[in-house]
């Protein structure tokens, strides 16, 4: 029985360890990163300064109701909170109101999510080239009046913002890795604290 017990330590121990040595890889890559940002938005300022990382993904709405939504995953001494953030941007107080709630998140979820990032090297994502979002130059994947998807990974000491105009369709019309990847997680963060309900 005390064997068993201090095998079960052993392995949280690892584990805690590894999700450790993750977020510091991250916090580096971040931190260090030449496309290092300002972040500007107060509410993410907030979550900043609470949190040794913060990561979100925002749906950016430009066209006609203006509106960012986030859907945000933070870690501070390894506990993990998640947000759905909602920013009114119309003048004129038309639209849904500005909205900030605190969501339930699963841990092994939310460490699985660290675990991918820092896999697949998120830090090195640098979102829309200039001009055509294709890089084949295919000019039939064109779409109008869509959002646009955000990436944030912030931390103590910066932050890394790439973004894609309408990501998933360009995604499924001329396929790019960095894209690629960006949707893959964009998808595991609005999953992570019930995201469905975004619109895209």
């Amino acid at each position: 029985m005390i064997k068993n017990y201090i095998k079960l330590i052993l392995v949280m121990s690892l584990i805690n360890s590894d999700c450790s040595a993750q977020k510091d890889l991250l916090v580096s890559n971040v931190e260090s990163s030449p496309n290092k940002q300002v972040v500007e938005d107060s509410v993410l300022l907030k979550l900043q300064g609470e949190n040794e990382l913060v990561v979100a993904y925002a749906i950016e709405n430009f066209a006609w109701a203006r509106s960012i939504d986030y859907r945000i995953i933070a870690q501070n001494n390894n506990e993990w909170k998640g947000y759905r953030y909602h920013e009114n941007l119309m003048r004129s107080g038309a639209g849904s109101p500005t909205s900030f709630n605190e969501v339930p998140v699963n841990k092994k979820t939310a460490e699985s999510l660290l675990n991918y990032i820092t896999e697949n090297k998120a830090w090195d994502i640098k979102g829309d080239p200039e001009g055509n979002p294709c890089k084949d130059g295919n000019k039939k994947c064109n779409i109008n009046d869509a959002a646009s998807g955000r990436l944030w990974i912030i931390t103590k000491n910066g932050a890394l913002n790439p973004s894609y105009y309408a990501p998933e369709f360009y995604e499924r019309c001329c396929p790019d890795k960095q894209r690629g990847l960006f949707v893959s997680i964009s998808e595991k963060i609005s999953a992570a604290v019930g995201g469905s309900d975004v619109t895209q």
